[in-house]
């Protein structure tokens, strides 16, 4: 099973930026625009996963989760990694004001260590990726005119997908969450 770990913004969050995706779309044809029903904050992306490993990982997730609250967070302007010049990625923040969000990605990061999986070297951005380009792209000009939508909610779990890669775009099937503070 491909496998990764994420934070998904509700219904209406996902319509939003969806919306914006369809605007910005003319501007930059090449890209590999996200399906609105794809958006997420990926925290940790694991890879190919064997069967055998699937109740560690949850068992890691379900007591990482257990260790955290709630953390009100909102869509936030736009950027690109690793930069707009340079654009790989297109993405809508997400404002973590307090470095919650970012904690919790450590968090996942540690308990998932032990079992094999790599931390990621650069630190953890949250954000919710729009597009992806395949050869760097200058992206400015997008990230200017991309007018994210402020929608605020609440993020309360962490929440395990299995990825099938499929055109024109990838299908996310949600295999558990994992409720903050349970």
């Amino acid at each position: 099973m491909r496998l990764f770990v994420a934070f998904d913004p509700p219904e209406d969050v996902k319509a939003a930026l969806g919306a914006l995706v369809e605007h910005l779309r003319p501007s930059a044809p090449d890209a590999k625009w996200v399906p609105p029903q794809n958006v997420h904050a990926t925290i940790s992306f694991l890879g190919e996963v064997g069967d055998e490993r699937a109740g560690p990982i949850r068992d890691a997730l379900r007591s990482t989760a257990a260790r955290y609250g709630p953390v009100p967070t909102a869509t936030t302007g736009a950027g690109a990694f690793p930069s707009p010049r340079r654009a790989r990625v297109l993405w809508a923040g997400l404002d973590d004001p307090l470095g919650a969000l970012v904690e919790i990605a450590r968090g996942v990061a540690a308990a998932l260590e032990p079992l094999g999986f790599d931390p990621e070297r650069r630190a953890w951005t949250p954000h919710l990726t729009l597009a992806r380009f395949r050869v760097p792209a200058n992206a400015a000009s997008l990230v200017d005119e991309a007018v994210v939508p402020r929608r605020a909610f609440v993020v309360e779990d962490l929440v395990l997908f299995r990825s099938r890669l499929a055109r024109p775009a990838p299908v996310y099937e949600l295999l558990d969450r994992f409720p903050f503070g349970a």
